[in-house]
């Protein structure tokens, strides 16, 4: 009898040791399953992070005053976007920085406008898969089927409805404002782009833009000419 309750007094501690050690891996696998969110979350946070700044760095190249000034400012915009990439694959800000400043550093090694954009095509659709509400991708989207022979796949329609979707989405853009008006004159229809240039030339007045300002009176006074 004493044997048999020394045996029951046995299975019950190592039932319990085995219970208290499973309970232990599965508070270790949460803690690590919650490491890895917090991880991931990290990533995510640090990924926009650098999205944003790469944005910035296209902004300001396309701004800059000189050849060399933009390339300094689109090579740093591009590896902080090659880099928000890596760490975070679906952000379409990322992609769409990536396709911002390669091309424009494609374009200032004297690719032609059109060609050098469309080798660097994938990552505006990959931005536009990701979001296909992006105003930034859309507005690029527009400008390359725009300027694209037809030959190439070049659609003036397809370039208005990219246009026109991202100014309903963005009601203060003014690229998008003054390629929607070139893509009407090049569709022989001027007259209906002057209210889009007078309303781009008075965002961009107010928000300080002043190399879209001119843009939109350059284009204005093209489009006028008898």
């Amino acid at each position: 009898m004493r044997t048999a309750i020394v045996a029951l007094g046995l299975v019950t501690l190592v039932t319990s040791i085995t219970g208290t050690a499973a309970a232990g891996t599965e508070i270790a696998a949460a803690k690590d399953s919650g490491t890895e969110i917090a991880a991931a979350k990290d990533s995510k946070q640090e990924a926009q992070a650098l999205a944003t700044r790469a944005v910035d760095f296209l902004r300001r190249g396309e701004d800059a005053a000189s050849d060399d000034e933009k390339r300094k400012l689109y090579t740093e915009g591009l590896e902080l976007a090659q880099r928000a990439v890596a760490l975070d694959d679906k952000n379409s800000d990322a992609h769409f920085a990536v396709f911002g400043n390669r091309g424009r550093l494609l374009l200032l090694g004297g690719v032609g406008a059109a060609i050098g954009l469309l080798t660097v095509n994938s990552e505006l659709e990959r931005a536009l898969e990701l979001n296909p509400n992006h105003p930034g991708a859309l507005t690029a989207k527009g400008g390359l089927y725009r300027q694209l022979p037809r030959l190439l796949g070049g659609s003036l329609h397809v370039a208005e409805t990219c246009l026109t979707k991202a100014i309903e989405i963005d009601p203060d853009a003014v690229t998008a404002r003054i390629e929607l008006a070139a893509t009407y004159r090049d569709m022989g229809q001027p007259e209906r782009g002057v209210e889009l240039l007078r309303t781009a030339e008075t965002i961009a007045e107010r928000e300080g833009k002043r190399r879209q300002a001119t843009e939109a009176r350059t284009l204005m006074r093209e489009i006028q000419q008898p």
